[in-house]
């Protein structure tokens, strides 16, 4: 796939070969994923194999490296006017390509290589951004989700622009609410290491789609019966999918309540001697 992103920066007709002649690969795709921020800054191909609702692995194919302004530019590299940019890039036959903006800011590259592919691929791929970061400025662009691995949001959530809108977050060392009366907790998919009773304020405020909660610390552990109910009820988290919460470093002398947490839920066992409900499905 590295190849044929590279033919699209060539002419129309190219353009056109590439659609005519790859059409069958090119309806298989799944996102394209921008990756910032971290030691191995990318543009790859992702595609999420789910066990009904729970992402259990993920396949990337890598397609271009990123390099900073720290890069030295090479006689090897050459220019690309890409989106009225210039980018430098730079073509090795053992490694894959890489792009460079030594001569721009990060945000200016994501923003062109977004527009070259969004005007080939169009709405019919997703396109992410991952960045690893807790001082983000944000391209703004149309048709880019945005998904960030950073300490706490609160210090880029203030500065997120209104037409975007953040699907995944991670994060780390969270000691208190991150974020009352907003919208952080309509985030599609939230994955937080939260300590003490943070558990609790997220378990109340969800209203996103998946939840990987990770608690160090104690807490009202009845909260937890609480929000399984009310979420079997259908009386809140009403577009929860997904949800698990493990607490790590326990220091309450008599353990986890387990049985108290699952009999506050409603939740009932089968005897022993006794199959579980079945249910057949008719053939098509």
């Amino acid at each position: 796939m590295t190849n044929v992103v590279l033919l699209l920066f060539g002419s129309f007709n190219v353009k056109e070969m590439i659609k005519l002649t790859q059409r069958k690969r090119l309806n298989n795709l799944g996102s394209m994923v921008f990756c910032t921020g971290s030691p191995n800054e990318e543009v790859y191909i992702s595609n999420i194999i789910y066990n009904q609702v729970k992402p259990v692995r993920e396949i990337q194919e890598p397609i271009l490296g990123i390099a900073g302004g720290y890069m030295k530019v090479e006689k090897d590299w050459f220019q690309v006017k890409m989106c009225g940019e210039l980018i430098y890039f730079q073509i090795s036959d053992i490694y894959r390509p890489i792009l460079c903006y030594s001569n721009c800011n990060k945000e200016i590259l994501i923003k062109c290589l977004h527009r070259c592919l969004h005007d080939f691929f169009g709405g019919e791929i997703e396109y992410q951004w991952w960045t690893h970061a807790n001082k983000i400025v944000f391209p703004e662009v149309e048709d880019l989700t945005i998904c960030i691995k950073a300490n706490s949001p609160k210090a880029f959530w203030g500065a997120l622009p209104q037409n975007i809108s953040i699907k995944h977050f991670e994060g780390y060392d969270l000691m208190m609410d991150p974020l009352k009366n907003s919208d952080f907790y309509k985030t599609e998919c939230l994955q937080l290491h939260v300590f003490g009773s943070v558990v609790e304020d997220v378990l109340r405020n969800i209203e996103g789609r998946q939840a990987d909660i990770t608690c160090s610390g104690r807490f009202n552990y009845s909260k937890v019966g609480n929000f399984l109910n009310r979420w079997k009820l259908g009386k809140a988290h009403h577009k929860l999918e997904y949800f698990k919460v493990q607490i790590q470093g326990n220091t309450d002398r008599n353990g986890i309540p387990k049985v108290d947490i699952l009999n506050y839920a409603g939740c009932k066992k089968l005897d022993d001697s006794r199959y579980g409900p079945s249910h057949s499905i008719p053939f098509a």
